[in-house]
């Protein structure tokens, strides 16, 4: 028995035979092509280049009957591939300047551009190299007399397990009724996990040695939640999964029948439940799982998935996302970039502690004409629906005075321009650095909302990084700060008739709701996945015992004994619901 470990995309328990799909990389000769036959090399070439593009096309219309039209894009990614010059151009410019063979040139051309894409300080450039290893895998598959494996010739049902799998890898894999893959490669915000998560299959990505370790016919078993891949379990294990297996099927069926509810408490209140969302298709199932609209729009994806997007590339895709969310409303984030979102699109200097410097608000505020373009965007979308205007990281009035003159600025533009907007959208602001939280009662009255974003605030107050294994054991939402802190948030806000929402971490954890409707919040927004899960967390809880347990709170001195006393909470109150 194997046990392996890797990135949880897609959540599920999936118990079945392996099909490793061989892909392995051939190694491609260097050969001479003579003068005369330059021309026809070339031409061997494009034709490969001409039947993948006709591949990728057939593809996507194939996907329409399983996707929604938002995942196109994803096939559009490589058929813009198929036209890049810096691949084909310097492909076909290589064959001629070195007569050599067109798998070769190919495969030096690609692994120079791969190198750039690999050595890029961005999560998201780096995961984007995977999009052209696919295509240019897929044209050497085309020139070669090697039949290399199809998705669609595995056995039906089976767990797939490979190197790495393509979008159009994906969406064949419903063809054959694939409930689970894994993979060596990708990561949680590539194509192929996106559109894992669409289609309702299981998924463990970024294994690194799966293909060597894993052979066809193993029995496997693939924890979507945890990230866990068992490889020949023993008689125990196996019937311990297929245990978990079968309660995992009954609480999905459980949480689905929560889509149409309201979430509400034991006791009557109502809950506002939001969604955080990084992409335009997530809006769709935030809909589909009852979402009251978006809570937080993450724009910086935008930026990170499309390079230096130009307004009115921003315009179209905020628009898609304010007509899809209909009269919901739609929180817009402006960027948080810096830090360690950055790309080299980005004017950026060297920072000894990024995090911490010049990112988010501030950075927005130092390239102004960049901002400039982001807000007029945002204003000019927000005569389509109900949107409202965030700001990331402010610290103090100096940056709200600040944001609100750019505004003002940007709206005269329009105008001048005669370019319909819309300025009158509520204003709000991140709660995420201490000092603006020790001041949320002077910053009330001139902001119309404020949502805490507590994955930060906890780091901050708390003086930890909870991503640094040597102290992220402190990382305690329940540390007598944070319960103190969230506590004058809330009030300061009611006090002032000021809209507060939770959209960190916090507010999607069933463990911690409690907490925070104990305190008296009742706006909380998180990640698609998380709603139903927060529903049914509602309806098993009373506002008078989140109080109590609150009161509780408040006076331990210790985080740890805190934690305690929460969990015992959680296991008196919602012993009968298996959250997974």
């Amino acid at each position: 028995m194997i046990e392996l470990y890797g990135i949880p995309v897609s959540e599920g328990i999936v118990i079945g035979k392996c099909h490793l799909l061989d892909r392995t990389s051939k190694n491609i000769p260097r050969y001479s092509i003579s003068e005369e036959n330059i021309d026809t090399e070339i031409e061997r070439f494009m034709e490969a280049v001409k039947q993948v593009s006709s591949y990728i096309e057939k593809v996507k219309l194939l996907s329409k009957n399983h996707l929604e039209e938002y995942h196109s894009f994803i096939f559009d990614v490589y058929l813009l591939l198929l036209k890049d010059d810096m691949l084909i151009k310097e492909t076909c410019n290589l064959i001629k300047l070195e007569h050599i063979n067109a798998e070769f040139a190919l495969r030096k051309v690609s692994n120079d551009l791969i190198r750039k894409f690999q050595e890029s300080d961005n999560e998201y450039f780096r995961e984007r190299k995977n999009d052209l290893e696919h295509i240019v895998q897929k044209i050497l598959n085309f020139m070669s007399e090697e039949q290399y494996e199809s998705v669609l010739n595995i056995e039906e049902g089976a767990i797939l397990v490979a190197h790495d799998l393509t979008p159009a890898d994906v969406v064949q894999t419903v063809k054959k009724n694939v409930k689970a893959f894994i993979t060596d490669l990708g990561g949680k915000t590539s194509h192929t996990s996106i559109l894992a998560r669409s289609l309702g299959i299981t998924a463990v990505v970024g294994l690194a040695d799966a293909t060597l370790l894993i052979s066809t016919g193993d029995i496997l078993i693939v924890d979507g939640s945890e990230g866990k891949v068992i490889v020949n379990p023993t008689k125990e294990i196996l019937r311990e999964y297929q245990n978990k297996e079968n309660r995992y099927k009954l609480f999905t069926d459980e949480l689905n029948t929560l889509k149409d509810s309201k979430p509400v408490t034991k006791d009557g209140v109502e809950i506002n439940l939001l969604a955080n969302i990084e992409l335009n298709y997530e809006i769709k199932v935030a809909n589909e799982y009852g979402a009251n609209g978006i809570g937080l729009y993450r724009t910086e994806y935008i930026y990170l998935e499309n390079g230096n997007v130009s307004e009115e590339e921003q315009f179209e895709i905020l628009k898609e996302a304010v007509i899809t969310n209909g009269d919901k409303p739609l929180v817009i984030r402006t960027f948080d970039l810096g830090g360690e979102k950055i790309s080299e699109d980005m004017p950026h200097t060297d920072e000894q502690n990024p995090v911490m410097g010049l990112r988010a608000i501030r950075y927005s505020l130092k390239y102004k004409d960049f901002f400039k373009r982001q807000l007029r965007a945002i204003l000019r979308v927000a005569k389509y629906g109900n949107v409202q205007l965030m700001f990331p990281m402010i610290s103090g009035m100096e940056e709200i005075t600040k944001v609100k003159r750019l505004i003002n600025e940007v709206s005269e533009e329009l105008k001048n321009e005669n370019i319909s907007f819309n300025k009158d959208i509520p204003l709000g602001v991140m709660v995420e650095i201490p000092s603006l939280a020790i001041i949320t009662h002077l910053i009330a009255e001139h902001v119309d909302f404020f949502s805490v974003g507590t994955n930060d605030l906890i780091q901050y107050m708390l003086g930890i990084d909870r991503n640094n294994e040597y102290v992220s054991y402190l990382y305690r939402p329940t540390h007598p700060a944070i319960i103190t802190i969230l506590n004058k948030i809330v009030k300061d806000a009611n006090d002032n008739d000021t809209e507060i929402t939770v959209c960190g971490e916090m507010a999607g954890d069933p463990l911690y709701i409690p907490v925070l409707l104990g305190l008296g919040y009742r706006n909380l927004s998180m990640s698609p996945a998380l709603l139903l899960k927060a529903k049914m967390a509602l309806q098993n809880l009373k506002i008078t015992d989140c109080e109590k347990l609150v009161k509780d709170l408040k006076n331990s001195l210790y985080a740890a004994e805190a934690e305690e006393m929460l969990k015992e909470f959680f296991n008196k109150h919602l012993s009968n619901v298996d959250f997974h």
